[in-house]
């Protein structure tokens, strides 16, 4: 008992003051306080289930809404190319492969119903943020390792942040500057060169050329350099998914220790082997950087639907207009006024969430891994 008293007469005032037991049973003076830890952990919960709950609602509200879709066509509307919302009306043949009259002389026809396919918009789709992915990766890893390696501090700080500011330019102002800007020049400068240089040469003609069915016919006619195609949109998503694959990589390969760095130079490494050895070190999370663009591509809508022509076609030229699920969404689903229309858009829809969703499960999965502590520092 002396020895503690002793003690505590040794000890300052301040930390005595700190170690008081007025101070210590704060919640053992005020028992009312407790009830707040309780309400603060349900207000917690509930908030981190919202994000839940509205991912479920939506994919219920699609599900719902595309069910007449899916009963009606099955799997074969991921595979038919046929998107016709309107009833055609067609003659009718005989036995003899003559035109049927009636009576007065009128053409007998049958009404075909509506009929949707979604494979063309997910060609579209897979073709435009593949070939944005392959003009984007590059330009992005490049930045990323110049801020990385190369930039000094006061040049770097200010270069990241218009990376960053770049992110966040609304999709519409990309989409009016890619009307006005980037279609004049593709259709007046270098799909001419294009069609010039590589039309002629033998392997790239097929670039060039489209096949078009008309009645019982079939015509492979040359594609006219309109700008308007999948050529401008996937560059138009290259530009608007650099920033993204840029920041999230720069980040990534922040976090490469400096010992793997020292030892790749110790053991004679160039700095080219060392860059190469902290990127193959980093592999995972920049692939998981590389399906966070790749989903932001998937999924964007009034930029592309600008400039990529929407039309619903596949054809294997890049100067051929296209149309992805974004943008048949974005033209079609207002004027829709049949039932099994809007259906149809629904499933698109649902399609297009499953594939975006998918992506960033997958990115997740690579950038923070199984270690949940990581993805506070990784997102």
């Amino acid at each position: 008992m002396r020895s503690v008293m002793a003690t505590k007469a040794a000890l300052p005032r301040r930390i005595m003051t700190t170690l008081s037991p007025s101070r210590l049973s704060f919640a053992a003076r005020r028992p009312a306080w407790a009830g707040f830890d309780w309400l603060l952990h349900t207000l917690a919960a509930a908030a981190g289930m919202v994000a839940v709950l509205m991912l479920a609602a939506l994919v219920g509200v699609l599900l719902v809404s595309a069910l007449p879709s899916i009963r009606m066509f099955g799997a074969s509307f991921l595979v038919d190319s046929q998107w016709r919302p309107n009833e055609m009306q067609v003659p009718m043949h005989g036995p003899n492969g003559k035109v049927l009259r009636d009576a007065d002389g009128e053409i007998v026809t049958r009404t075909i119903p509506p009929t949707f396919g979604a494979l063309p918009v997910i060609y579209g789709t897979t073709v435009s943020s593949t070939f944005s992915l392959l003009l984007a990766v590059p330009l992005s890893l490049g930045a990323a390792v110049f801020l990385i390696r190369i930039a000094p501090r006061r040049l770097g700080i200010p270069v990241s942040f218009l990376i960053e500011f770049l992110a966040a330019i609304p999709s519409i102002a990309y989409g009016i500057w890619a009307l006005f800007v980037l279609v004049p020049f593709l259709q007046h400068h270098l799909e001419p060169a294009l069609i010039g240089w590589l039309g002629r040469t033998s392997g790239f003609g097929w670039m060039f050329r489209q096949t078009v069915h008309i009645g019982h016919r079939t015509f492979v006619l040359p594609v006219a350099a309109t700008g308007r195609d999948m050529l401008s949109g996937s560059m138009v998503l290259a530009i608007m998914i650099i920033p993204i694959i840029t920041a999230i990589a720069r980040d990534v390969l922040r976090q490469v220790p400096l010992s793997q760095l020292e030892g790749t130079v110790a053991l004679g490494a160039t700095w080219w082997q060392s860059s190469r050895e902290m990127l193959y070190f980093a592999r995972g999370g920049i692939f998981g950087a590389v399906m966070l663009g790749l989903a932001r591509a998937a999924g964007e809508t009034m930029a592309i639907t600008m400039v990529i022509g929407n039309n619903n076609q596949i054809v294997f030229s890049l100067l051929a207009p296209a149309q992805t699920m974004s943008s048949l969404l974005a033209t079609e689903f207002s004027e829709a006024s049949l039932d099994i229309h809007r259906a149809a858009l629904c499933e698109v829809a649902l399609v297009l969430l499953a594939m975006s969703l998918a992506f960033n499960v997958v990115a997740r999965r690579l950038v923070v891994g199984k270690n949940p502590i990581r993805a506070g520092a990784a997102f």
